[in-house]
């Protein structure tokens, strides 16, 4: 005997697409709220919205996200220089790499760090978080992860940012490489989003009671066998990185652009 679902999701693929608008105007809107409220802001002045997002995105539990609003509000742990440099070095390489394997086709590839540049067919950006992608209007953002690490809250982020890119996630030690594709995921952001500013509402309306849960991620994050990492990255890198190409080229060939093999 079957049972049928008696709980239907209020949203679909045809109705999502508005609604993402109006929710990611919503968090906007929410953001500054708790900036205020708790003081988020960086040096020059702006609310720290990334914070914020991740920390909505990331606890259930409101008691858990005041305390990540008040006791890590002045950013992140330190990270180690190590993990920084092999980042950038990543960065590096696969902007190189990709701009090469780009221009085998009747391209215009272009590549740069700056967000002013002129006509182009594909260009790659380098940026923080990794490298973006853009050609024909397409959009793919390949995230760049040195460590075993690995937040939910941090992608679904990106893909909030931009919806209809393909994200690409590179776990360089790991020798791992998948895809997330926005337009596939509408329906689940705007469940994600929908949650987020149910919890902020409630921090907004008043302090919540107390919890026993501890922030386990509060120490700084130091290599203790550089060795070991080097050796693991510097293989995974060389690795994986065809694959990263090729997911790349896959996705954009996928998107409507002539890539060649």
């Amino acid at each position: 005997m079957e049972l049928t679902p008696s709980f239907k999701l209020p949203i679909d693929a045809q109705t999502c697409a508005g609604l993402l608008d109006y929710l990611k105007d919503s968090l906007d809107d929410i953001c500054n709220q708790l900036a205020d409220k708790f003081g988020l802001y960086d040096g020059a002045g702006k609310p720290r919205k990334a914070f914020i997002m991740d920390g909505l995105f990331r606890f259930s539990c409101p008691s858990c996200l005041y305390k990540f609003f008040t006791q890590m509000r002045m950013g992140s742990p330190s990270v180690d220089a190590l993990y920084m440099e092999m980042h950038r070095f990543a960065v590096n390489i696969l902007t190189g790499v990709l701009a090469h394997a780009l221009n085998g086709g009747e391209h215009d590839v272009y590549c740069e760090d700056s967000h002013a540049f002129g006509r182009f067919d594909v260009a790659i950006k380098p940026a923080g978080f990794g490298a973006m992608v853009e050609a024909n209007g397409a959009c793919i953002v390949v995230e760049v992860k040195t460590g075993r690490s690995l937040s939910f809250a941090q992608l679904f982020r990106y893909l909030l940012q931009h919806r209809d890119a393909t994200l690409v996630v590179w776990r360089v030690p790991m020798r791992q490489v998948f895809a997330l594709k926005g337009e596939r995921l509408r329906v689940l952001l705007c469940l994600y989003v929908s949650t987020a500013l149910a919890r902020a509402l409630k921090l907004l309306n008043g302090e919540p009671a107390t919890c026993n849960h501890k922030l386990s991620d509060c120490e700084a994050s130091a290599a203790s066998e550089p060795q070991k990492l080097l050796d693991e990255f510097c293989k995974g890198l060389v690795e994986s990185l065809p694959r990263v190409v090729s997911v790349v080229s896959e996705s954009l060939r996928g998107m409507g652009c002539h890539v060649s093999q």
